[in-house]
């Protein structure tokens, strides 16, 4: 990156990141390839960086932290001062599969304290362990919401996860309906602008997409080859580049996805994962 002044500051709808890859859930199509075994998380010394840096070209009218599931990344608390300081006008969103949420001590209380709104999302009643732990989960919520006055969100997400490529691991394809358009209409993802590895990204399928192809070792794969060719923008583009970023809807890179979207039959069915 240059040291350049960084020019204009644009005012977005909406921006997020990433603070884990790895999930506790497996939830078939999800659009971050959670359900895929992806691990990790972003250190609070690395994602600090890219988010004052990006602070200096973007302001956001909602930021969103989430994942893979937050909870993961032993660093969430000091990404909740963080964003708070960074954007105090914005809108701030902790989004959570709540099942983790006991894993950071005084969570509740930073939540308030920074006026962070916490999204938490419900993905199946096939599995009555899930069930039982979430409901519990929403009870500590509640009486931490009742005592503290955060905002909180319940998102019953159960039919809301739709199918972003064809086959399964190594089978993994794109769509390539070869009509970019009709995806980007049908898209949920279409203003998820994403954070990730320092730069920004159209949206999340498209950011983690070396991670997927890594672990199932598609790299080669002609039919991913379009896609991972996609260059996301660094912080020190011109103001021209970063306002045909946003001008634009549909990317070429919007075929990847389907134009008709496929949700899951019968709803989602999740399973509780070990994840690091």
């Amino acid at each position: 990156m240059t040291d350049r002044p960084p020019g204009k500051i644009f005012v977005i709808p909406f921006l997020e990141m990433d603070v884990a890859f790895a999930c506790d859930l497996h939830c078939p199509n999800c659009t971050h390839y959670s359900n895929c075994g992806l691990k990790g998380y972003v250190p609070f010394a690395l994602g600090s960086e890219w988010l004052r840096t990006w602070a200096r070209r973007l302001i956001p009218k909602t930021f969103s932290l989430l994942g893979g599931e937050p909870t993961l990344n032993p660093d969430l608390l000091s990404y909740l001062d963080l964003i708070a300081e960074l954007w105090p006008g914005s809108e701030r969103a902790l989004i959570s599969n709540g099942l983790g949420l006991h894993r950071h001590p005084g969570l509740f209380e930073r939540l308030a304290a920074t006026k962070t709104r916490l999204e938490v999302s419900f993905h199946s009643f096939k599995d009555p362990d899930y069930v039982q732990r979430f409901n519990e989960a929403l009870m500590a919520i509640e009486t931490a919401r009742q005592r503290l006055g955060f905002d909180f969100v319940y998102r019953p997400n159960e039919t809301t996860f739709y199918r972003t490529y064809r086959g399964q691991g190594a089978g993994m394809r794109p769509y390539e309906d070869k009509e970019p358009h009709a995806s980007w209409t049908e898209c949920y993802n279409k203003l998820c602008c994403t954070i990730h590895e320092g730069r920004l990204w159209k949206c999340p399928p498209l950011a983690f997409l070396g991670k997927v192809v890594d672990r199932f070792g598609l790299r080669a794969v002609p039919e991913w080859q379009p896609y991972l060719a996609y260059r996301p923008l660094a912080p020190d583009v011109s103001d021209e580049v970063l306002h045909a970023f946003f001008r634009h809807e549909e990317i070429l890179e919007c075929a990847m996805c389907p134009a008709r979207l496929e949700f899951s039959e019968n709803g989602l069915v999740t399973r509780i994962e070990a994840a690091k």
